[in-house]
């Protein structure tokens, strides 16, 4: 027996349904495409603001490590809203004795990297009476003492700790048992940035007692806002732009680390800038 198998036969696509199926796909394509063009220019931005983010970050915990330690009748030696010259402790003892053209002191321990790294300027010493710093420099030498000049005054060197020998000694008032802190010359400010051209950079040079400068850009770009503001004695909580005639008188410093990105986001005509607002005020302080 033979079967007949009736086979239909198949429509193709007409001209008109190709061409409407082609506009549709277009039309989805070029949203599809708009979409993730707007969805890389959102990354960017975002990752660009995070980056100014960081450089606000970046700088803040040595920042506010130094400018906490500053002592106010004579810690800040020159301020503007951009630069400020500070001395800044980096050990403190106490006075062991007097001898041969030097004072015999014995220190807490400090970390030993700090110690080295810090740039030896000068020592500063504590009047009983009045809780003032008297400040020693020009000249001033540092150089390993020996523990026995403190244990024969009774003066036990804690563990870890060390003895040194500064030049010229402690004046003849300052009795046994005096602190005293040794400190570097350190001066922070903003200016052209030389790891982003045309930009500002933050930088910290530590000044040597003949006057060598040791400059470091610690990081880059920020905003031409970046700088900070003073909060002196009698100022209350408000911070002042400029710093007093007087500048025993501050207390404080108000940090303005406003960070920019280093490049320019695609559509955008300026570069991404993070306002960072932050305030650091002294501990070492009598009144």
């Amino acid at each position: 027996m033979t079967r007949h198998i009736s086979r239909r036969a198949r429509r193709g696509f007409t001209l008109i349904e190709l061409l409407v199926g082609v506009v549709i796909f277009a039309i989805v394509g070029a949203l599809f495409t708009k979409l993730l063009t707007v969805q890389g220019k959102f990354f960017d931005r975002q990752g660009l603001s995070n980056a100014a983010r960081n450089v606000s970050r970046a700088s803040l915990n040595r920042v506010v490590s130094d400018f906490r330690m500053i002592e106010t009748s004579g810690g800040v030696v020159a301020a503007s809203p951009t630069s400020l010259t500070v001395r800044i402790p980096f050990a403190i003892g106490v006075m062991c004795q007097n001898a041969n053209g030097g004072s015999a002191l014995s220190l807490l321990p400090v970390d030993s990297t700090t110690y080295v790294n810090a740039g030896y300027y000068g020592y500063a010493w504590r009047n009983f009476q009045t809780g003032a710093y008297t400040y020693v420099e020009g000249g001033s030498t540092r150089e390993i003492g020996n523990p026995v000049s403190c244990a024969a005054v009774n003066i036990t060197m804690v563990p870890n700790g060390r003895t040194v020998i500064v030049k010229p000694p402690l004046d003849a008032f300052a009795g046994l048992g005096t602190p005293v802190f040794l400190y570097s010359r350190v001066r922070y400010e903003f200016k052209a940035s030389l790891a982003v051209p045309g930009k500002l950079g933050l930088y910290r040079t530590i000044i040597g007692p003949d006057g060598s400068e040791n400059p470091e850009e610690l990081v880059a770009p920020f905003a031409s806002t970046a700088g900070w503001k003073f909060f002196t004695r009698n100022g209350g909580s408000v911070a002042a732009a400029a710093p007093p005639a007087d500048l025993t008188q501050i207390r404080g410093l108000e940090l303005h680390l406003d960070g920019l990105s280093e490049y320019i986001a695609p559509g955008q005509t300026t570069a991404e800038q993070a306002p960072f607002t932050t305030a650091v005020f002294f501990k070492n302080r009598i009144n």
